[in-house]
């Protein structure tokens, strides 16, 4: 299998997910915990954790032919 670069799209999908699924789990940790829902907060997980995700993953796409 050769691994290459995956295309945008496909890395801002994987970004936007992964951002999204962690950004609302630490949101329910902060519920549990009785503090605030923090737009701020839940925006800078979404956007960090998202793009350092689709950074790391974006050498996992592999190309089939």
């Amino acid at each position: 299998m050769n691994k290459a670069k995956s295309p945008f799209k496909t890395s801002l999908k994987i970004g936007v997910f992964n951002g999204l699924f962690f950004a609302l789990v630490m949101a329910v940790f902060d519920y549990i915990d009785n503090k605030p829902f923090l737009v701020k907060q839940f925006l800078f997980y979404l956007f960090f954790f998202g793009l350092s995700m689709a950074l790391c993953f974006r050498f996992k796409y592999t190309k089939t032919k």
